[in-house]
């Protein structure tokens, strides 16, 4: 019996001994590496991945900013709006002037309907020193007052935006689709014309380019462009939408 006891004993101080064992903290370039690798799954459009990295990250690095930002993203990106929030109004109590995180909270808020918050947000991303969170700013304002409906203040924003970097493609296509809204059809196809020309290989800017000319009365034309974006995703929404419109086309043709 007393063997057994001691037995019992040993095994149990064992056990807590073992409990009692750290796991050996992270060096600084292993927390780097490990946030690299979880900001390239967000890149690769791995967000559920990118999550997880991130939260694995979080365990050793709590009160960093950049990752925060990076899980914040990640629920973005799966359309998880109310769960960013957390994450990223973490993120910003430890860096509150960072426009990018600004940018990116301003965008949940947007669609969880949160205007005003939200353009809080992007006004202080405006007044960032990186001119990349300003231009992002610009682009966000632009589409907040395009779902308010106040499409001339959209276009502000939007020409602001192309004012500052003329290749921004999504400053473009905002004007656009503001312009279009408006009832500037000329003026939207100018604009799809410049953001299809920017990224030709792009469907969704061939698709509106379409569609706008179509409603222009330039049908040949409209043809064109519609097919391209067929063409350039055949298995895709976009490309079933083109296709779509193309089938009707030829059923109202005499």
């Amino acid at each position: 019996m007393r063997s057994l006891v001691k037995a019992a004993g040993v095994a149990a101080l064992a056990l807590l001994a073992s409990g009692c064992t750290k796991t050996k903290p992270k060096t600084s370039a292993e927390l780097l590496l490990n946030e690299r690798m979880a900001q390239v799954l967000l890149r690769d459009n791995r967000p559920i991945e990118a999550e997880k990295a991130f939260r694995e990250c979080l365990k050793d690095d709590p009160k960093n900013p950049e990752v925060l930002d990076g899980l914040g993203v990640a629920l973005l990106m799966q359309a998880r709006y109310k769960d960013s929030i957390t994450p990223f109004d973490k993120a910003i109590a430890l860096s509150p002037e960072n426009g990018s995180i600004r940018n990116n909270r301003g965008v949940a808020l947007m669609e969880l309907g949160q205007y005003k918050a939200a353009q809080d947000d992007f006004s202080v991303a405006a007044a960032s020193q990186n001119p990349d969170d300003r231009i992002s700013a610009m682009i966000n304002m632009g589409r907040l007052f395009q779902r308010e409906g106040d499409y001339a203040a959209a276009e502000t924003q939007f020409s602001a935006a192309i004012a500052h970097d003329p290749k921004v493609y999504a400053g473009y296509v905002g004007r656009a689709a503001a312009r279009e809204s408006a009832g500037n059809l000329e003026g939207a196809a100018e604009d799809y014309l410049a953001a299809v020309k920017l990224e030709p290989g792009n469907p969704d800017a061939n698709l509106r380019l379409g569609m706008v000319l179509v409603s222009m009365h330039k049908a040949d034309l409209g043809r064109r462009y519609l097919q391209r974006a067929v063409d350039l995703d055949p298995a895709g929404d976009t490309g079933a939408k083109a296709r779509l419109l193309l089938e009707n086309m030829a059923l109202k043709a005499p």
